[in-house]
């Protein structure tokens, strides 16, 4: 890298538990002057820090049955994701390992757990096989968005993420620089839009590799709040 961590860091940190700042519910931290040219980054690349946003794991035996009964629709095979009525994605990661994303900015953001783990950890109580994981402290969560990012990830990954490859609702659990990530394709064939978890201790430095490697796309950070409204309306 040709550039120092103060520049890579660009302002911008993963957060586990804290309320989200003005920075990441603003219109954009890009240099754009207008919302279309917002869109514009959003659709080419962008890239946003979501790690004050909900997430929340389950695992075991009786998970997906124990998901279904609550009303989530439950992604059949391991490596998929499935959207859910609340906007949330549910991620399987296993036959009994489930993750839920919930892309929301809420008065609660980044402070209050999301309701899954006391589900979990009440179920547990009664005797069901499923135990709750909590991820917010765990994995910090990056997004990129734009047509250019197939290819951007290409330099960084070794798992194909074209859209014929790796459709919206697709799932990789990989490398990306040298750091474990899970890969969830949110997006459209037309505008991918990849969430990516990864262990929080590594979020400063996978922050400056992905500044590094958007500088070919000219791709530039936008907010939290931005890249929801683009991909979730």
């Amino acid at each position: 890298m040709t550039t120092s961590m103060t520049d890579h860091l660009d302002g911008a940190t993963a957060l586990a538990r804290c309320a989200l700042p003005a920075s990441l519910t603003g219109a954009s931290t890009t240099d754009a002057s207008s919302d279309s040219v917002t869109v514009t980054v959003l659709s080419h690349c962008a890239l946003a820090d979501m790690s004050a946003l909900g997430r929340a794991g389950v695992r075991g035996r009786e998970a997906a049955d124990w998901l279904a009964s609550l009303g989530f629709t439950v992604p059949d095979t391991p490596n998929t994701a499935r959207l859910q009525t609340d906007g949330s994605w549910l991620v399987r990661l296993s036959v009994g390992e489930f993750l839920q994303l919930t892309p929301a900015i809420t008065p609660d953001a980044g402070v209050a757990e999301l309701p899954l783990i006391a589900q979990a950890d009440d179920a547990l109580a009664r005797g069901r096989r499923v135990h709750s994981l909590p991820r917010r402290d765990s994995h910090a969560w990056f997004s990129l968005s734009g047509s250019s990012v197939p290819t951007l990830m290409a330099k960084l990954c070794g798992v194909d993420l074209r859209s014929e490859a790796f459709p919206p609702g697709s799932v990789a659990q990989t490398s990306v620089a040298r750091t474990n990530a899970i890969i969830v394709n949110v997006g459209s064939h037309q505008c991918p839009c990849f969430h990516l978890l990864f262990d929080i201790a590594s979020s400063h430095y996978l922050w400056g590799v992905m500044l590094d490697a958007m500088r070919e796309y000219s791709g530039q950070t936008v907010t939290a709040a931005a890249l929801l409204a683009h991909h979730h309306g």
